[in-house]
């Protein structure tokens, strides 16, 4: 093995220079990097919090709930239910950091995975500090820079546990390589096992295919060989253990149940969209992914051919990158944030555009047009800011305060990008400072505008407020018509200040057979679709929205002597 004095000659790197006193101080630089970049991402991914759950994120809240009302088990429960699609740890990071509340919070539920992103940036940074400080530095912004990772990073992402995992794995592999730390390699196991815990089958199985890859490019055949063994048998005994957790929980049924969520019911499902994550990629995982993708086309000789330590590190990324698109595309249950643990990989590939300074041809030009729109970013978010709070007949407008935020932030990155661009032209560090205004840009454009756009649109807590008002005034159970378990009515009981034990209905006769205390909510559409017969007999109290679905709160016309408390403040 080389040791780290032969790459010497070749790298710019943070952590390493060739005497013990710059070695020391490069260290500490390097570290201190990783500390702000770390606190910056936590900041960042917290900042501007919704003041409600909204989204996908609620079935996550409600497995919260569940868990602070009855205790942990291995398996998150809905409706005191166990759910079969996830083992219950991410869920008791949130229950942890619920305690000191009492309750599940927005906070409390979002900073697990803020952590999480956090940690993702600092090793992607880690990754990139091996060859370049600015290499590094740019690879952190690309990664700020991609939609999907900076919307998954400020809300509950499970997939996020496994992108940390992945790249993890991949900075011990390859900084053991570098600085002949083998003893680092111990640890890799530790975190198949944890990713399995958190996100199951697939939180092993994508971080042992990157780990396997890194020894394949490196024609370490042997280790290589010895990880995927590993990766194996931890396999069979994380799957065994899962089965037995099922088991304790819920008996065969649950068992069954596990299995079909978690592999066969992934695997068998049929999807003939083999392209889908290729597609998606290029919008969800912008601006990352398309850059990422011109590095491969233009320097694909180069890396093929091992030409340097760099382009070396870049055939990693390209087959990081490959390998989860193949991967994940076989399956035919498909999601954009499954794609996730990418991120680190596109982010290094895209920075590399703009540290390879002798760049010729197309790839300089898509790069020269790449920072003309950086430079132009501010200014049409600005704009978009300002049109998004215009209140309008055709979409939800920004409340006022975060879209006057928003806009008063957006024109201070307008000024400071207008005055660096009357400055020297020749800064070496011009195309960093570029990048960082119009990543800084895109951000508060996402946090203080598209964020309270979705929220507005997605919002439930009103609703719930005249539910929850409803049955104050008249107590009684509350029951959803032909709506769930586990969907809108997800969201509803995510936001509600109390405990309620549902009921749900199918059918006409339900309705009739209800107690005249049962407080009825149903979609607006389904609703206005009852017999005449039946929308007689009812009385309407409000209409408004869980999510995105009108919904109507309804009930018999009813007797006061009729009482049934079932809900407990």
């Amino acid at each position: 093995m080389k040791k780290i004095h032969d790459f010497l000659p070749e790298l710019n790197c943070l952590s390493v220079i060739p005497n013990a006193r710059g070695n020391s101080h490069a260290i500490h630089n390097g570290n201190m990097d990783s500390l702000l970049i770390f606190i910056f991402g936590v900041l960042t991914f917290l900042l501007c919090l919704n003041s409600e759950f909204v989204g996908f994120q609620c079935r996550f809240v409600l497995f919260a709930q569940e868990m602070l009302r009855y205790g942990p088990t291995f398996f998150p429960t809905s409706y005191q239910i166990p759910y079969p699609d996830y083992p219950a740890t991410s869920t008791c990071l949130i229950w942890l950091f619920s305690l000191p509340w009492g309750k599940v919070t927005v906070l409390s539920a979002t900073l697990p995975t803020a952590i999480t992103s956090a940690l993702i940036l600092v090793f992607i940074y880690r990754i990139g500090a091996i060859h370049s400080r600015e290499w590094a530095l740019l690879a952190v912004l690309f990664a700020l820079f991609t939609y999907e990772f900076m919307r998954e990073s400020r809300r509950i992402a499970l997939d996020q546990y496994t992108s940390l995992v992945t790249v993890l794995c991949f900075y011990l592999a390859c900084s053991a390589s570098v600085f002949g730390r083998r003893k680092r390699l111990w640890f890799i196991p530790w975190l198949y096992i944890i990713g399995f815990a958190f996100r199951g089958p697939i939180g092993l199985v994508i971080p042992a295919m990157i780990t396997c890859s890194f020894y394949m490019w490196e024609k370490q055949y042997k280790t290589c060989l010895l990880f995927g063994l590993a990766a194996l048998v931890l396999f069979g005994l994380c799957s065994g253990l899962l089965l037995a957790a099922a088991y304790q929980q819920g008996g065969d049924s649950l068992v069954s149940e596990v299995i079909k969520m978690q592999v066969v019911g992934r695997i068998h499902t049929y999807s003939n969209n083999y392209f889908y994550y290729l597609v998606k990629g290029f919008s969800a995982y912008a601006v990352s992914f398309p850059l990422a993708v011109v590095v491969l086309i233009f320097q694909f000789k180069n890396i093929f051919n091992r030409e340097n330590e760099k382009y070396k590190l870049l055939g990693h990324m390209a087959l990081w990158m490959g390998i989860i698109l193949l991967g994940l595309s076989i399956p035919g249950t498909k999601k954009t944030r499954y794609l996730l643990p990418i991120v680190p990989a596109l982010s290094l590939l895209a920075a590399y555009m703009f540290v390879h300074s002798d760049a010729k041809g197309i790839l300089a030009g898509v790069r020269n047009i790449f920072l003309g729109g950086c430079h132009k970013l501010p200014l049409v978010a600005v704009g978009a800011a300002v049109l998004l709070c215009i209140p309008n007949p055709y979409f939800t407008s920004i409340p006022l305060w975060p879209g006057f935020v928003g806009v008063a932030l957006l024109v201070c990155l307008v000024v400071i990008s207008f005055k660096m661009n009357r400055k020297d032209r020749e800064n070496p560090y011009k195309n960093l400072a570029v990048i960082t205004i119009a990543v800084l840009s895109f951000m508060v454009f996402n946090i203080w505008t598209i964020g309270p756009l979705i929220y507005t649109s997605e919002r439930s807590r009103p609703f719930v407020e005249k539910v929850e008002s409803l049955l104050r005034s008249r107590p009684g159970s509350l029951a959803f018509y032909q709506m769930g378990p586990n969907l809108e009515d997800i969201k509803f009981m995510a936001n509600v200040n109390a405990s309620i034990t549902p009921i749900f209905l199918e059918n006409e006769e339900d309705l009739r057979r209800q107690s005249t205390t049962t407080c009825f909510i149903a979609g607006q559409t389904v609703f206005e679709n009852l017999p005449q017969a039946i929308t007689r007999e009812m009385q309407v109290h409000g209409v408004g929205n869980i999510g995105h679905r009108k919904c109507v709160i309804f009930s018999r016309k009813y007797d006061l002597a009729e009482q049934c408390v079932m809900i407990t403040p």
